[in-house]
């Protein structure tokens, strides 16, 4: 049996501080997944409840025990609805969803993980951008989002040459913390 087995029995005793937990846990790495896999937020959080749903009930009928990390598990079920979902729009059949995730090789989870990896990197780093001064987590939260930096000056009220030097120091600065924490 995994340690992570109590978010199963959080799930099959319906212990609303512990479904929070799951919800704070995991929540966002589920909606960032679907929305990467053309889906919306709304998407997101409907396969997250669904999948919940499908666990409690996996968990109520059978005396199912986790193998796996919570987290993995609850990411190939979730990866396998809303790929159903998709496969639904598509008008092509549809797999069983549970005989598929009883019986999957677990091979997918290293790549779910690898996408958790990933999503958790990326919030340490906008975590430590929230570190940075106002004006540089402005220049580069603005940079991200828009493509023409000339605009991004005018409407701050610098010149592009300034807003070009300033946004170099920032990003040093925010490389530096990056490395500092070990994250590349």
């Amino acid at each position: 049996m995994h340690i992570d087995q109590i978010y199963i029995k959080y799930l099959k005793d319906n212990n609303s501080e512990g479904i929070q937990l799951i919800y704070n846990k995991y929540s966002k790495q589920i909606v960032t997944l679907i929305q990467q896999n053309s889906g919306s937020e709304d998407d997101g959080y409907d396969i997250l409840q669904e999948s919940l749903v499908d666990i409690y009930h996996m968990s109520i009928e059978k005396d199912f025990e986790l193998t796996t990390s919570f987290g993995a598990f609850l990411g190939l079920v979730c990866k396998r609805k809303w790929l159903n979902v998709l496969k639904k729009n598509q008008r092509m059949p549809v797999t069983n969803l549970e005989k598929s995730v009883l019986y999957v090789e677990d091979d997918s989870s290293q790549a779910w993980d690898e996408m958790l990896e990933t999503v958790n990197r990326e919030n340490t780093v906008m975590a430590l951008l929230d570190t940075l001064g106002e004006s540089c987590q402005q220049i580069i939260k603005r940079c991200m989002l828009e493509k023409h930096q000339e605009k991004i000056a005018e409407s701050m009220g610098i010149s592009y040459a300034y807003l070009r030097k300033k946004k170099s120091e920032c990003m040093a600065s925010l490389v530096k913390k990056v490395k500092e924490c070990g994250l590349f």
